[in-house]
């Protein structure tokens, strides 16, 4: 055998090794295996998936019984004795629905159009902990200092979390839900370590307070925690030796409470006033004290009397019980009230203090008659009168005759606090009533600032930036009018009693009315065309003319009446006269205002009637009516504010933070605003870090003054600056020098935060979850993986929008779709 073949054979020999080599590479296999076969209700299950092969596309759809979270993806290459081999390995935690015998199925591994499975496990889920020394150094208890209540009566709900290891990653998978209660958190939690059977606990505890605003029997639902907890394995060949912690879920008990109606109230005699009091609305245990500065004074001069409500319950609900005061002798001025409300491990304890100053306008001896207020005693169960001592004044006649003015300010007691109490419907600002409110302040359109900010530049640049002009679409009220202009015109050429006269008749008809409603169309029933000239602000009586003329032709047209030539004309004319009429209206409302009168009478009507709903306690009429006037394209800060106001008095924090936040957008520094909004994200679950960006250092300023008055700025700004510059080229100096450099400047750093501001318009656009809760999937379907839950008034990023979902973004490892209705846009 020559050389030649001897290398042909080789190299035969090695390319067979090879194509071997490469086909075992391709071939691949997929395990399972699971850390335990039986768990208890609260333990999880690790499973760790090994594709032999390289990396595959695994369907968990069919795993049912548990609830699937994956952990991680790791992978490897080895190349031993000539041969490779990949490996990928998937790790997931399950969470098991129920007990019993639960099945991990088969699971399907792709790769390259490759399929394999893996073999069915089965997992014992029992009701009793099966390792107490893993799972035990977590558990939860849930209990209340009170499971019996009266309406309105406070209690403390706490929950305390026990851990004898070193835990990470410690959260709620389902905080406590508080339904048929008020439920404010303590601003901190306690820490604390207790022994328990000889093992040391670290304990944290976190409390809230509970009113109930109405009788029933109610169940908190356990509260659901997750953490990583530490273990050892002395098992040599476990495959898990690596893995230094496991995941456990832990479940709080449920807590039951009761809550008894206030028992019926039928009055109470007051012997020293010898009147029937009412009952205040305090719910606990208060104390009342009065006292005067002084006793002795001349008529004219000015005394303090001072009432202070103190003890716990619902303090924050107290106010000043009615004292008699005769007009004749006092005339009587009203301070400002001052509190100290503390949230303490008993509820909500603390006093008010209400000051008034009294000026007697007599001489002579007056008595201020007892103050009285009537509370419901937890204690004794009843309702209980307490009440001041009376106050005799001796009024000397005045040295001097003099008119009896307000007296100042009185001094504030430095020694009381004045605190924030954080309860709904108490202590937000109050809503916007003057006609301000209907005010609309939509800012200037871009296409608009944009011509506004280029008229100096073309008056300057001269004839040829002249030549340019912006082309724009025409709009469909003037292609309806022109279209109803020239059938009408061919109309007038034709045989009145043919068929295409009143062809042409009836299009420019339907054409003319269609122009009213900025539509587009052929045809139009008697319904829609008086739908249409309705919301158009046309008066009923010409509503009704038009409609008949329509009904008319259409009764002539289709129904084979006969028109002779004088009827003929008299239609044409009315159309006519139709079409001018609509056309004067269309010009007038170009020029004079974009809100036809119409709809400014009837927004204000409705305003007025959301007013009275609002103090009428009505809070979800007064929302609706106050949207309806924003519906009708009035861009105002204080309308939104209100709607917010009333939403939020409604007890629906997602739309009150959402009409907030749209509020801001146009009065970002306004103080009522921004406290009633600081008070509503008070309430709202999700929180996260805020954090400092870029744009918003750079352009501070439209933080400090709106965006129309921005823009209206930079436009001045842009005829200052040309006008300067054609100033400089007439006299033949350099514009750019000087205050030219200066001017020029500043300009631009307005200009730019204009378009800053359209560029967060259009980009950066956000949202807020308006519904109780709002789960976030993985996908655009209810059955896709729930990621995690946000709750009402939480704001959010949009990042697209599809189908009837949005993606958003909360955080930065915080990224899903949420349904459209769930979530709406600022």
């Amino acid at each position: 055998m020559d050389l030649k073949n001897k290398i042909i054979l080789i190299l035969v020999f090695l390319i067979s090794i090879l194509c071997f080599g490469a086909v075992s590479c391709f071939g691949f296999t997929v395990t399972a295996q699971v850390d335990k076969f039986k768990i208890s209700r609260e333990d999880s299950v690790f499973l760790k998936i090994e594709v032999n092969g390289g990396k595959a596309e695994l369907d968990l759809s069919m795993i049912k019984d548990f609830n699937v979270i994956k952990q991680g993806t790791s992978s490897s290459f080895n190349y031993i004795n000539g041969k490779s081999e990949r490996k990928s390995s998937y790790q997931f935690v399950l969470q098991p629905f129920s007990m019993g015998k639960l099945r991990i199925p088969a699971i399907k591994a792709t790769r390259k159009g490759e399929t394999a499975f893996t073999k069915e496990i089965i997992i014992d889920v029992e009701d009793q902990i099966v390792n107490p020394d893993e799972i035990k150094a977590l558990f939860a208890k849930a209990f209340v200092a009170k499971d019996q209540l009266f309406t309105g009566e406070q209690t403390v709900f706490t929950l305390q979390f026990f851990n004898s290891r070193r835990l990470s990653g410690v959260g709620f998978e389902k905080p406590p839900e508080f339904i048929g209660f008020s439920a404010k958190p303590f601003e901190e939690e306690k820490s604390y370590s207790r022994i328990i059977n000889g093992v040391r606990f670290n304990v944290t505890e976190v409390n809230y307070l509970l009113i109930p605003p109405k009788p029933g029997v109610f169940t908190i639902d356990p509260a659901v925690l997750i953490a990583r907890v530490t273990l050892r394995s002395n098992s040599s060949n476990s495959f898990f030796l690596s893995e230094r912690s496991k995941p456990v879920r832990v479940i709080s008990n449920p807590v039951k409470i009761s809550v008894l109606p206030l028992p019926q109230f039928d009055g109470i005699q007051n012997l020293q006033t010898q009147r029937v009091d009412e009952f205040s609305g305090l719910v606990g245990q208060f104390d009342l004290v009065s006292n005067i500065d002084k006793t002795d004074l001349q008529a004219g001069e000015s005394a303090t009397l001072t009432i202070k409500i103190s003890g716990a319950g619902n303090i924050m609900d107290a106010s000043l019980p009615e004292i008699d005061f005769n007009s004749d002798i006092f005339k009587v001025y009203d301070d400002h009230p001052v509190e100290t409300i503390h949230l303490t491990s008993k509820g909500y304890t603390g006093f008010k203090i209400f000051k008034k100053a009294i000026v007697p306008v007599k001489p002579g001896e007056f008595e201020i008659k007892p103050v009285s207020l009537i509370y419901f005693d937890v204690d004794i169960q009843d309702f209980k009168l307490i009440s001041t001592k009376p106050v005799v004044l001796d009024v000397s006649p005045s040295q001097e005759i003099h008119l009896v003015e307000q007296p100042k300010t009185l001094k504030k007691d430095k020694s009381i606090v004045k605190k924030e109490v954080a309860l709904v419907n108490k202590d937000i600002l109050e809503i916007k009533e003057g006609l301000k409110v209907l005010k609309n302040y939509r800012e200037i359109d871009l296409l608009l600032f944009v011509l506004f900010l280029s008229i100096p530049a073309i008056l300057f640049s001269g004839l040829k930036l002249f030549i340019i002009i912006q082309k724009k679409e025409i709009p469909i009220e003037k292609q309806m009018i022109e279209k109803a202009k020239l059938h009408l015109k061919k109309a007038g050429k034709l045989n009145k009693e043919g068929r295409d006269f009143l062809s042409h008749l009836y299009t420019g008809l339907v054409s003319t009315i269609l122009a009213k409603g900025h539509k587009k169309g052929e045809t139009v029933t008697i319904k829609e065309a008086g739908t249409i000239l309705k919301d158009a602000s046309i008066d009923d009586q010409k509503i009704q003319q038009i409609t008949a003329l329509l009904e008319n032709i259409e009764s002539i047209r289709f129904g084979g009446k006969i028109l002779d030539e004088n009827k003929a004309k008299e239609l044409l004319a009315k159309t006519k006269q139709i079409l001018k009429m609509i056309c004067i209206a269309l010009v007038c409302m170009g020029i004079f205002t974009f809100t036809p009168q119409k709809a400014i009478a009837d927004s204000t009507a409705t305003f007025i009637d959301a007013i009275k709903d609002y103090k009428a306690g009505e809070f979800e009429q007064a929302a609706m009516k106050f949207e309806i006037i924003a519906q009708n394209k009035i861009k105002n800060p204080y309308l939104y504010y209100n709607i917010g106001n009333a939403y939020l008095k409604a007890k629906d924090i997602g739309h009150a933070i959402l009409w907030y936040e749209r509020a801001k957008r146009i009065i970002p520094n306004d103080p009522d605003l921004n406290f009633n909004l600081d008070y509503a994200n008070g309430f709202v679950k999700d929180k996260k870090e805020d954090q400092i960006k870029i744009v918003e250092i750079l352009f501070f300023w439209d933080k400090l003054i709106s965006v129309k008055l921005i823009q209206i700025i930079a436009v001045c700004l842009s005829f200052i600056f040309f006008i300067w510059a054609a100033i400089q080229a007439v006299r033949r100096q350099k514009v750019f020098s000087g205050f030219g450099i200066i001017l020029f400047s500043i300009f631009i750093i307005f200009t730019a935060i204009v378009f800053v501001n359209y560029y967060k318009q259009v980009a950066l656009v956000n949202a807020v979850i308006v519904t109780k809760e709002a789960p976030i999937r993985s996908g655009m379907t209810e059955t896709a993986t729930k990621l995690f839950t946000l709750h009402a008034g939480t704001k959010i990023k949009i990042i697209q929008q599809r189908d009837g979902y949005l993606k958003v973004k909360f955080s930065k490892d915080k990224i899903g779709w949420v349904a459209i209705d769930q979530a709406v846009i600022i």
